[in-house]
This record gives C-alpha cells, sequence and structure tokens, in this order.
C-alpha cells in the first residue's frame, strides 16, 4: 500500500506523455514530438571535453552535499557581473536539476498548512511539490489578455495570513511570457510588505526573443533578498538538461535547511556534470547567443505559420521555447473533440504528432508545443496540425 501522500499527488503531466511518445517511437511509429523541454542541440563540445577530463583526472567521488566551491564561486561571480547581485557561498547550492532545487526549497521553508501561490498557467509540479511538502497550493487565474501574467493587484487580493510564498516561472512554461522590471518590482514590493518568500524559477533566464531585455529579481538589490529564493540551472542554456544541474541562491539559513534535506536525499549532485557545468559558466558563451539565434528563427516561423490557421489564437511568447495555443473555437467547432485532452490524444493518433494539453497547466483548452526542433520538422508537423483541425471541424 502507498502512503497516502504519494497517492496524493500525481503524475507528470508532460512526463507521461513523453513516455507514450517513446513507446511510439519503439514500436517503429514516426512520431513528432512537441513535447520535450529541452534543446535538440548538442552540449557544446567544451562542456562535453570538461565532463570527460573529469572522469580521466579521478573527479569521480563525493562532493560536499551543497558542491564543489568552485562551481559555487563561479554562479556567484555570474550573479554579481550580470545583476549586481552580492551572494556569497554560503548563500549558494548546487542540486541535480532546478526541480530538485525547487523542490527541496519548497520543503524547507513549508509547514503543514502553509499556502503557496502560484499562477495559473503554471509549471506542472509546481502543485505537486507543495502537497509533498503539507502545504496547501492556490493558484490565481491570470487574464488571457494580459498573456496570463500575474498583477501585482491579483497577488494583493489572494495573500492571507497563511500564505508562505509565491512561486513564479520567467520567462514562462507554458506560455513564454516576459515579465518586466516594472512588473516584477511591483509584485516584489507586496512580497516584502507581506513578508512571504519569492521562489523565482529563472532557468530560462538566455532564452530571450525580440531584443526583450531580462530582468532577474536579483537585481532588485539587498532590500529584497532576504525574501528571494532564486532557481536556476545549466539545463536549457546550455543544453545540459541530462547533466541535472541547478542551483539556488537564498538566504544562509534557507540553504543550510536545503543541504540538511539534500544531504539526507540524494546527496551531492553528480560530480562529473559539477565540473562539466563549471566549464559551462567560465567558458566562451558563443553557443547560448547561437542557440537563442537559431530558436528565434523558429519561433519566427512557428508564429507566422500558426497564424494561418483558422480559428488558433496563441500567446506571442517572448523567451523560453514554447507556444501556448487556444484551441477553444477549434473545440467549440467539433463534433470529434471535446476538450484539450481529446485533442491531444487523438491528435497524437491520427497524425502522429506529440503534444501536451493545457488542463496539466492548470488551463482548459489549450495545448504547449515546443519549437526545438528543426524548421523542416516544425513545418511537418504545422502541416498535419493543419489538416487534423480541417478534418475534425
Amino acid at each position: 500500500m502507498l502512503s497516502q501522500k504519494i497517492e496524493n499527488i500525481e503524475f507528470s503531466g508532460t512526463l507521461e506523455i513523453s513516455a507514450k511518445t517513446i513507446e511510439m517511437k519503439q514500436q517503429g511509429i514516426n512520431v513528432i514530438d512537441l513535447c520535450a523541454g529541452e534543446s535538440d542541440l548538442p552540449t557544446p563540445s567544451n562542456i562535453k571535453k570538461a565532463g570527460i577530463n573529469a572522469i580521466i583526472n579521478n573527479k569521480t567521488k563525493y562532493t560536499t552535499a551543497s558542491g564543489i566551491t568552485e562551481l559555487k564561486t563561479a554562479i556567484a561571480r555570474k550573479y554579481f557581473e550580470e545583476y549586481k547581485a552580492d551572494y556569497s557561498l554560503k548563500e549558494i547550492i548546487i542540486s541535480n536539476g532546478a526541480k530538485q532545487a525547487v523542490f527541496n526549497a519548497v520543503q524547507t521553508i513549508i509547514s503543514d498548512g502553509d499556502e503557496v501561490i502560484t499562477p495559473l498557467p503554471f509549471y506542472v509540479s509546481y502543485p505537486q511539490m507543495v502537497k509533498l511538502a503539507g502545504g496547501e497550493i492556490k493558484f490565481i487565474e491570470t487574464k488571457k489578455n494580459n498573456s496570463f501574467k500575474l498583477t501585482s493587484a491579483e497577488l494583493q487580493e489572494n495573500i492571507n495570513s497563511k500564505t508562505k510564498a509565491l512561486i513564479l516561472c520567467n520567462p514562462n512554461n507554458p506560455s513564454g511570457v516576459l515579465y518586466s522590471q516594472q512588473e516584477l518590482l511591483k509584485i516584489l514590493e507586496i512580497v516584502l510588505s507581506k513578508n512571504i518568500f519569492l521562489i523565482a524559477d529563472e532557468i530560462y533566464e538566455k532564452l530571450i526573443y525580440n531584443n526583450q531585455p531580462f530582468y532577474s529579481v536579483a537585481s532588485a538589490g539587498n532590500k529584497f533578498k532576504d525574501n528571494l529564493i532564486i532557481i536556476n540551472g545549466v539545463s536549457k542554456t546550455y543544453a545540459m538538461t541530462g547533466w541535472r544541474i541547478g542551483y539556488t541562491l537564498a538566504p544562509e539559513t534557507i540553504i543550510k535547511g536545503m543541504n540538511k534535506l539534500q544531504g539526507h536525499s540524494t546527496g551531492n549532485a553528480c560530480t562529473i556534470s559539477q565540473h562539466a557545468a563549471l566549464a559551462a559558466l567560465k567558458g566562451k558563451q558563443n553557443f547560448v547567443n547561437e542557440q537563442k539565434r537559431i530558436f528565434e528563427k523558429r519561433k519566427i516561423f512557428v508564429e507566422n505559420r500558426l497564424s494561418q490557421i483558422k480559428d488558433l489564437d496563441f500567446i506571442k511568447p517572448k523567451g523560453a521555447f514554447y507556444f501556448f495555443i487556444d484551441l477553444e473555437k477549434v473545440i467549440n467547432n467539433s463534433e470529434q473533440v471535446s476538450n484539450c485532452r481529446d485533442f491531444c490524444k487523438k491528435f497524437l493518433e491520427d497524425k502522429k504528432v506529440a503534444t501536451v494539453p493545457g488542463n496539466v497547466f492548470g488551463v482548459e483548452n489549450f495545448l504547449r508545443i515546443t519549437y526545438t526542433k528543426p524548421i523542416d520538422i516544425l513545418d511537418e508537423a504545422l502541416k498535419r496540425l493543419e489538416d487534423f483541425i480541417l478534418r475534425n471541424l
């Protein structure tokens, strides 16, 4: 018999669909996978070489649970040089990916009955993490005409005596929307005045398009520092999803708590991966700009192509690598599909294209696609999408 806390959580909606897609591919079925939230580009060679050298040089033993000093130093330097934020090594911890970093942060600050706020749409794992910590998740229904961005007024209205934290992903997964400096500062003022934590998931910080600036909450100054838990990693920026390196910058007391938890669960992040991540941060950043250039070209292509498909509407992304597509008109006009789950299931079965239904992100009648595929594959996928819609109206 499973424990009640495990019975109370759900499988990851995105990973469940990815597993089905992999199963179909193993059966020899030609599936176009627009689900996976990872770059299709290879990890840069200098980073791979650093990992290989770590093995050759026998850097294959345990490290301290919080990670190697060299990597924490590189992270501290990055945040000072890019955001003028001063973090000591005692305020940084390395984890097994940004997902574990968020999980450990939630476990560290949330007690039974504490409330955690997150806006819709949300990253699929946030609510389950809060449940596992014994907390209660509170969703704020944002407005499509504001690109599903949380406003300071909406946040203010939803904070109560039980509220402990706000989780905010910027740029957002699944919508790709980007918060401005002004929007974030308004949110931060409320976070400070109500003395709650902001868990800022900034894993997509280097995937920003349309010449838009990225504003990290780390830039806001020491005034807010005690209320900030900043999550980042190397997975998206350097095409290192499988290397599993994320990190957290937070007040020393929180880092100590996360270190205690990590020491009794996974221990340190992979030693080899830590040395590879160090090479990523300290090496030339040409790949970062080239990846962004490639993704922006794909984004423009998909945006133009989606605009040509009848009855589709979508949020124009400014960051990450997703489109969040509104299916409401399609579903209302269809006798074949009644919701986004039906749409994605039937689309996969009929046209062999894997997408993620919006309900797993808390929003009905939407679907998420990634554009981490070459343009010819994206073109074929969108042709199948258009044909599928025409045949099911």
